[in-house]
């Protein structure tokens, strides 16, 4: 078995909660023809929503590309992204999970991971990058649960020196503490 050590010292405690009041999910339908993270971003903040978890119940791809993790060549981390794997339409996605919240410069992000079918039948899993999921004429659905007082922002982790999505406060502002 082969023992992954993360460079950095770990962040204490590592588990981290923050208590959240239950909001109401959105059906989110997007038209085909679009980006779909970026077209998700853009649905989610026309309901100014900004912090969310998101499930992709449906979509038609025309062409994509996703990620899995790499060796860090550099040494500075454990893993990286691998360059991308790029899937020819019609894909079909069999489910996607992802959180929006802030990102390290402040901007909505949403960070999704997908299971797709390629046009030949194989089954595909990653990490899909903004601006590279061309969605198809059905386009997508979405399932969106809103996040209120508590949520999620992107912020440095010392133990694996990448940004990672973490639980934070949110005031009535709307602001993460």
């Amino acid at each position: 078995m082969r023992t992954l050590t993360q460079p950095g010292a770990p962040l204490q405690p590592r588990r981290l909660l923050e208590w959240a009041a239950p909001a109401e999910d959105l059906r989110v339908r997007l038209a085909g023809g679009q980006d779909l993270l970026r077209g998700l971003v853009a649905a989610l903040a026309g309901h100014a929503v900004t912090h969310a978890a998101v499930q992709v119940v449906a979509a038609e791809i025309a062409r994509m590309a996703y990620l899995t993790g790499a060796e860090d060549p550099s040494g500075q981390r454990v893993a990286t992204y691998g360059p991308p794997t790029w899937l020819e339409g019609p894909v079909t996605l069999l489910g996607a999970n992802g959180i929006v919240g802030p990102g390290p410069d402040g901007d909505t992000l949403l960070h999704c991971h997908a299971v797709v079918v390629d046009s030949a039948g194989r089954l595909h899993g990653g990490h899909l990058p903004p601006g590279d999921v061309l969605l198809g004429d059905a386009g997508a659905v979405a399932v969106v649960t809103p996040l209120r007082e508590a949520a999620f922002a992107a912020a440095y982790d010392s133990e694996t020196n990448y940004p990672l999505f973490q639980p934070t406060r949110i005031t009535k502002g709307g602001s993460n503490v």
